[in-house]
């Protein structure tokens, strides 16, 4: 086999390090992918540190763009709904028979590992992914950045999570209902990226989400800087999603766009 296919290279470029803590959109599309899209993933990074968040359909192909798979140094899952986890089987296989890692770090709830591994034949992961569990309240560190963890108000274990280098900070919502406090990660982030999958229109609607007007609330609460909305359906006019944010929002309010990276240093 190719040495550059065994080694998880490619024809990929390693990035080079960087400075401040930033995210990078792998996918943004809510419940399910819009065309030509992917379903929920981001790249967080700091210095050397680099955190693929959420695997959802998609996003292995896209975060290929920007690293490669040897350079992972853990994986994220919020959740086991797979429109945030479906990728995993698949990134099994990816680093299994194409790559030289010898295990993946991944730090997830018991649902995501119980799915996954349901996918093998043998009902085991663990010959490729090192499996971490993390609940509500659970706090763990890779390389440069920690990570905090909250259970969110969504029918299944969901956990948001709030990622810390130095001074530096993200809130990542994943999924949530209007029943989860965005203060139980603590005040001032950097950026928070949450979900505005409702407007206040369609809020009424018994689905376990939140409108763009409620997440902006929340951002005020913390007193975070800037505010990214993430996981818009399939339909729903982004630009409705960003002026409803934008219009109760008191700092910097954009859209999450596949391939954008937002950087805590502006």
């Amino acid at each position: 086999m190719d040495e550059d296919l065994r080694s998880g290279r490619g024809n990929t470029p390693s990035l080079r390090p960087v400075a401040d803590l930033s995210l990078t959109v792998l996918g943004c599309s809510g419940s399910f992918a819009a065309a030509g899209q992917a379903c929920s993933g981001y790249l967080v990074q700091a210095a050397d540190t680099k955190i693929w968040v959420d695997c959802g359909p998609g996003t292995l192909g896209n975060l290929q763009h920007h690293i490669a798979l040897s350079e992972v140094d853990a994986i994220v899952v919020s959740h086991h709904h797979p429109d945030h986890c479906a990728e995993l089987p698949v990134v099994y296989n990816a680093y299994k028979y194409f790559t030289e890692v010898d295990r993946v770090r991944v730090i997830a709830t018991n649902d995501v590992k119980r799915v996954t591994d349901a996918f093998q034949s043998d009902g085991d992961s663990g010959d490729v992914f090192s499996w971490e569990l993390v609940h509500d309240g659970t706090t763990t560190r890779v390389g440069d950045i920690e990570i905090k963890f909250s259970r969110t108000d969504h029918p299944v274990e969901t956990l948001a999570m709030r990622l810390t280098s130095e001074s530096n900070s993200i809130i990542y919502t994943s999924d949530t209902g209007p029943g989860w406090s965005m203060s139980d990660l603590g005040a001032e982030p950097d950026i928070v990226i949450g979900e505005g999958t409702l407007l206040d229109a369609n809020a009424h609607v018994s689905i376990p989400h939140i409108s763009c007007s409620h997440l902006a609330n929340e951002a005020n609460n913390v007193r975070a800087k800037h505010l990214v909305v993430t996981h818009v359906p399939p339909g729903s006019d982004p630009a409705q999603h960003l002026d409803e944010a934008a219009t109760v929002f008191e700092g910097k309010v954009e859209l999450a766009v596949t391939g954008r990276t937002f950087s805590t240093t502006g």
